[in-house]
């Protein structure tokens, strides 16, 4: 079984996808963390280093390297920005969209210094930007939509399974 979870940044894939693997005995596996492990580098230091295009090709591969394993897989918010990645997504597992308001995500992010596309800017304003390059892409990509917000981790990761069940 292939679980990939997508979204905005601070949706709560990580914490969710930790939960969701643990209660379905599979691998969780971090695509950010996964590229920070293989490069050695903070996703900040290859965005500042290397620009955010090198970052979404290291952010391809480690996605093509998921293929075949059973995981709940942890995806970056822009991974669907790639045609290839949103195909991959679509036909080598469940794609779950976690989608949250605005707010709630300025609300989790506002003390965040480790996003860079964050960095030096209106929170809320740049999320709302970022989100209208992106959310119909979530929308097609996605096999279930499900509305994260005014909800804990738990009660996200119960959601999925009856969904999946």
């Amino acid at each position: 079984m292939k679980i990939y979870l997508i979204g905005m940044m601070g949706s709560g894939k990580s914490t969710v996808g930790e939960l969701l693997s643990d209660r379905l005995k599979i691998k969780f596996i971090d695509l950010d963390s996964t590229v920070e492990t293989n490069t050695q580098k903070t996703v900040s230091e290859i965005f500042e280093q290397d620009g955010e295009l090198h970052f979404r090709k290291l952010e391809s591969k480690a996605l093509e390297n998921t293929i075949g394993i059973d995981a709940v897989v942890a995806c970056g918010g822009g991974i669907i920005l790639d045609e290839n990645n949103r195909y991959l997504l679509q036909s080598s597992g469940k794609t779950i969209f976690l989608n949250s308001s605005i707010s709630e995500l300025a609300k989790r992010l506002e003390s965040a210094n480790d996003r860079p596309l964050l960095a030096d800017k209106h929170i809320e304003k740049e999320l709302e930007k970022i989100s209208s390059e992106r959310i119909n892409l979530y929308e097609e990509t996605a096999h279930l939509t499900i509305n994260v917000n005014n909800r804990t981790p738990m009660e996200i990761t119960n959601h999925i399974l009856d969904q999946l069940n």
